[in-house]
């Protein structure tokens, strides 16, 4: 009974269901139980950092933008009527 067992489990196609099976379940419970995980305290602050980077960056084009803009000539409609004292109703 012994050498039957023994015969039966060294057989190759057990031993290739055995390990796909574990595979299979193994790839199932880590589907299951996935999370994704909040970005690390490293990765949060340089995510910051570029945002803020970019931000400046875009305050700066838009402030030149707008310099240029007055030194030809043309200017910002919001400061029109504050300028002339005008009130809206």
């Amino acid at each position: 009974m012994l050498r039957l067992a023994f015969s039966v489990v060294a057989d190759w196609r057990v031993i290739v269901t055995a390990v796909l099976t574990i595979f299979i379940i193994s790839l199932a419970n880590y589907v299951i139980r996935y999370k994704k995980r909040p970005l690390s305290l490293k990765k949060r602050k340089a995510l910051l950092k570029a945002q803020a980077e970019a931000a400046a960056a875009a305050a700066k084009t838009e402030k030149k933008e707008e310099g240029q803009g007055e030194a030809n000539g043309e200017h910002n409609q919001k400061s029109a009527p504050a300028a002339s004292g005008a009130k809206k109703k």
